[in-house]
């Protein structure tokens, strides 16, 4: 993506353009929804690619504290989901209700995205404000089974 390509994707997108381009390209919009993040949200893997590669920052989060990888999750994009885990992204982010990703993703049902996030070291301990792991919240039997079988053993 040249320069006026991300100028246009940016615009349609509804961020500001500065000149020169690179002059504040993560700048949020009021929701604190960056350009990363749509492109993740929306499933852009060319968008997702540029944006880092011009030196975005794969962990701000918008105002309910999710980030990219969070929202690329939410599109079930797997290209972006790897894209940002190797370019950052934080694994174990909580959202404002405690959510990360991978507690998201349990919950929706997105087994490939829970293997995913799991094999890149997602932790599957942590706990939404409500006490609820994400295996607790698992949506289907395979998601179950990925995170049973990372499960700590408990010792009395």
């Amino acid at each position: 993506m040249n320069d006026n390509q991300l100028k246009c994707w940016l615009l349609q997108a509804g961020f500001r353009v500065c000149e020169p381009l690179q002059t504040d390209i993560d700048r949020a919009l009021p929701n604190g929804i960056s350009p990363l993040m749509h492109a993740a949200r929306v499933g852009d893997l060319d968008a997702v690619r540029e944006l880092l590669a011009r030196g975005v920052d794969p962990a701000k989060m918008n105002a309910d504290s999710n980030g990219a990888l969070w929202f690329a999750c939410f599109a079930d994009s797997e290209a972006c989901v790897a894209e940002l885990i190797q370019a950052g992204a934080p694994l174990d982010s909580q959202n404002v209700n405690g959510a990360t990703a991978l507690i998201y993703c349990a919950s929706a049902g997105k087994t490939q995205l829970v293997r995913q996030l799991l094999v890149a070291g997602a932790n599957p301990e942590l706990m939404t404000l409500d006490d609820f792991t994400a295996l607790e919240l698992a949506a289907n039997l395979e998601c179950l089974r990925l995170l049973k079988a990372v499960r700590k053993p408990v010792h009395a």
